[in-house]
């Protein structure tokens, strides 16, 4: 799709007629069963709704189209291309909704379940279809619209997804929604802005908790990111519960974001941090962690995948060690990375405190979580003071609400946490599954791949256990250089440390390159950043 193009639907999209909002709020998220695309370009039009494995495309009162093609024009274009198109009036689906949306659901019963093989899609291209999960190819990737343009005067391939993931249209769209339709602050006002705004906003609270497993969905607590979750545990449960002497143990490979706020604790109370080596492999020597376990230890604080390695942790094997040694110790895991690749089950893991952050989750920045189970949280003291956070304030004595809303003081993230939901529930639309699969595939497909490069090393080949990252040098050009050189390739990945200098450290590096996958990431991004590597290396040796 040209930037043009994307633009003009990106635009239809903004302008979008009440019935259009309405119409659209029954057929996003497959709520009839089957993905629908809104304002989706089909050359020479943009049709306002298209279900793509249904054939099926639906107007809305042939508005906001062309002025100089007709809606017959376009309807038989439509259905020489092999669409059925229905077309509804403004007025029917504002006053009788349900009767459209019965309609639509016959129209796609009646349809076959996929393009027939001989079928040709815009453009002349042969659709393929994926045998085992039934999604197109790359069909994910037109769910994204900052990909549908060029950069650098290349199609953009977008390999660093680790340091943040880019935003599907029903993440911006929901977010939009709130902001055009009923905004407003939540938990305080009695009109009906802010009650469905803090409908919409608690009832993200629910979809975490079943994201992760979780027993309750008051156990989840919102923050900014996964750096304030974790801070939040040291300085509420940690300075609480920790005493002079008492020990944690941290990893190797852990991000920055899980070393200083334990070292500020450190400084604060005299707690001693200890660290669980690193292998060659960039998996975890578990050996050494069970000779470190003492009677002191109180608390383990681990990733569980790693941000600059890709290693996947073992991460209930380390519970159950620790856990063999002192019942009660506690365990914190960072899983920032983790719930982008796959499904996370927080009862089945075992851990106590659980964080992610939602922009590397298809979602807003500004949006974290933290998951504790319910018995610490009521022990924790609050971590900030402020509205929302209190039942009664004097001069004399302030009483604080129950958890979660005991950590959420002041307004909280409203638009990002409802862009959260949407995302959530966009990833789980396409499975979790699926998505491990699609990186699993893409994996060794890259190592292949970049072996023919040359010159390049690698780090933190972890075998199975290893998720969609790939962290490399080359000896013919420093990491900085050659990711500028890939940017002109229109490739975007990441050189430095990662946030991870102790891990840098173990391996006597300043930084890498790292390629990070995400849902969107295919075949030919893979090329792209063999051939500027390619490119690079001619340039630099």
């Amino acid at each position: 799709m040209s930037p043009k193009v994307t633009e003009k639907a990106r635009n239809l999209r903004r302008d979008a007629t009440e019935a259009e909002k309405c119409l659209w709020s029954k057929l996003q998220y497959r709520q009839l069963g089957v993905k629908f695309r809104r304002q989706h370009p089909i050359k020479p039009y943009i049709v306002d709704f298209c279900c793509l494995d249904k054939a099926l495309v639906i107007e809305v009162d042939g508005g906001q189209h062309d002025e100089n093609k007709k809606d017959e024009d376009r309807t038989a274009y439509l259905t020489s291309k092999g669409y059925k198109v229905i077309r509804f009036w403004n007025n029917e689906v504002l006053t009788n909704t349900e009767a459209v949306v019965e309609m639509i659901m016959n129209e796609l019963n009646d349809s076959p379940p996929l393009y027939p093989p001989s079928r040709k899609h815009e453009g002349g291209e042969q659709k393929t279809v994926l045998p085992v999960t039934g999604k197109e190819e790359n069909d994910w990737r037109a769910d994204f619209p900052v990909l549908q343009q060029e950069m650098n005067g290349r199609p953009v391939s977008y390999l660093d997804t680790a340091a943040s993931a880019q935003k599907p249209q029903a993440v911006i769209d929901a977010m939009n929604h709130v902001m055009e339709t009923h905004y407003a602050n939540v938990h305080r006002g009695l009109y009906g802005f802010s009650q469905q705004t803090t409908t919409a906003f608690e009832a993200v609270r629910g979809k975490v908790a079943a994201f992760i497993g979780a027993p309750s969905d008051q156990e989840i607590v919102f923050t900014r990111n996964a750096t304030e979750a974790i801070n939040l545990v040291a300085q509420s449960w940690g300075r609480t519960f920790l005493e002079e002497g008492d020990e944690v143990i941290l990893t190797e490979m852990e991000h920055h974001a899980n070393i200083v706020p334990w070292q500020m604790l450190r400084e604060q109370t005299g707690i001693k941090l200890k660290i669980i080596p690193v292998l060659d492999d960039g998996c975890l020597d578990l050996e050494a962690f069970d000779k470190m376990l003492t009677h002191r230890t109180k608390l383990l604080s681990v990733v569980h995948v790693s941000n600059a390695l890709g290693t996947i942790n073992n991460v209930k094997k380390i519970i159950a060690i620790a856990r063999d040694f002192y019942p009660n110790m506690k365990v914190l895991v960072d899983g920032s990375q983790a719930v982008v690749h796959g499904s996370v089950n927080v009862s089945d893991l075992g851990c106590d405190f659980y964080v992610f952050t939602g922009h590397k989750l298809y979602g807003p920045t500004g949006i974290g979580v933290l998951w504790g189970k319910s018995e610490l949280l009521e022990a924790m003291p609050p971590y900030q003071g402020g509205g929302d956070m209190i039942e009664t304030v004097s001069f004399d004595r302030t009483t604080y609400k129950k958890p979660p809303t005991r950590f959420e003081a002041g307004t909280p993230a409203i638009i990002e946490a409802i862009g959260l939901g949407a995302a959530l529930d966009y990833m789980q639309t396409v499975g979790m599954d699926t998505i491990a699969a699609h990186e699993a595939d893409l994996l060794p497909y890259a190592m292949d791949v970049l072996q023919d490069v040359g010159g390049l090393r690698f780090y933190g080949a972890a075998g199975p256990d290893k998720a969609g990252i790939i962290s490399f040098t080359a000896e013919w050009g420093q990491p900085a250089d050659i990711a500028m050189i890939l940017d002109q390739c229109g490739v975007a990945v990441r050189a430095g440390h990662h946030c991870c200098q102790p891990l840098m450290k173990r391996f006597d590096l300043e930084s890498t390159i790292r390629a990070s996958f995400g849902l969107y990431t295919n075949k030919d991004d893979i090329k792209a950043l063999a051939a500027g590597l390619n490119k690079a290396k001619e340039m630099l040796e």
